[in-house]
């Protein structure tokens, strides 16, 4: 039947063999090894995608700030704009009104000159007209 001396059957047996003793002492070590690394690479995987979940939340909410931060920033830059106008206006009005009080002023006191011109004048007159009278009668 079975030959215990042939080479065939001897060759099947030391596969055998050394397929149970790699099994115990070599390949459940590393298979171990294996799965600790591939557990640990699937806890980093996760890790990452709530990391980037976060990191995009983030960026998002700065988005967010940034827009609203840019509204304010228009809407900051537009009232002092209506307070700069505001501001012309009224430093506007406060010139013309000045101009008109320097300008009734001064022709008050163009008034008062021509007034005292016109007095100087009457007193002339008259002092001439009395020259005049007096020399030729």
């Amino acid at each position: 039947m079975l030959d215990l001396n042939s080479s065939i059957l001897w060759t099947f047996l030391m596969v055998c063999g050394l397929y149970f003793i790699l099994t115990r002492i070599f390949f459940r070590p590393v298979g171990k090894i294996i799965d600790e690394r591939e557990a640990k690479t699937a806890a980093d995987n996760e890790r990452l995608r709530g990391m980037t979940t976060q990191v995009e939340d983030h960026a998002r909410a700065l988005e967010r700030q940034m827009d609203q931060a840019r509204k304010d920033a228009a809407q900051i830059r537009e009232e002092w704009s209506r307070k700069g106008e505001s501001v012309r206006s009224q430093a506007l009005a406060e010139a013309k009104e000045k101009a008109a009080w320097f300008m009734e002023e001064k022709m008050n006191e163009l008034e008062t000159e021509v007034s005292a011109a016109e007095k100087t004048l009457e007193k002339e007159i008259a002092a001439f007209s009395e020259k005049i009278r007096q020399a030729y009668l």
